[in-house]
């Protein structure tokens, strides 16, 4: 297994940017590299490795993470969201439950702070509340509900 980078900011960013380039033009990750990359002068090759892997996760599994994501999100309809934010969550569900290497903690904190950065003033709590509830089911944290005190 490969050891954990401490700092890979960068390759969240960069896949949620790619993402985000998929959506809004109905384009492949090849047909967007380009332009993210662009925008993107300073990343290491091995961070765009790391984003780009994290980009193939979220795309073979999108199905399970929009069903995740609509379940979770109960009053919010997919379609109603942020696309910032449904990138964000596809990340760090693809991260979180497919890079064993990648601590669930780490993930969380980093996808709160990008969506504060990157997304609408309440993304980040809507973020956070999303990421810690399938965390919780998944069996990464403790479930922190009153049944289990």
């Amino acid at each position: 297994m490969q050891k954990y980078s401490v700092n890979r900011r960068s390759a969240r960013v960069f896949a949620m940017q790619l993402l985000y380039a998929m959506e809004v033009t109905a384009g492949t990750a090849g047909e967007c590299l380009g332009g993210v990359l662009d925008n993107s002068p300073d990343l290491s090759s091995e961070m765009k490795a790391y984003g780009i892997s994290l980009v193939d996760i979220a795309q073979e599994h999108r199905e399970d993470f929009e069903k995740i994501i609509a379940e979770t999100s109960k009053s919010w309809a997919i379609e109603r969201m942020a696309l910032v934010d449904v990138c964000v969550l596809r990340i760090a569900l693809a991260e979180l439950l497919y890079k064993a290497e990648a601590p669930a903690k780490v993930v969380l904190t980093e996808a709160v702070q990008i969506a504060a950065k990157y997304s609408t003033e309440d993304s980040y709590s809507f973020i956070n509340g999303i990421l810690n509830h399938v965390a919780e089911m998944q069996g990464i944290f403790p479930s922190t509900s009153k049944e289990n005190l």
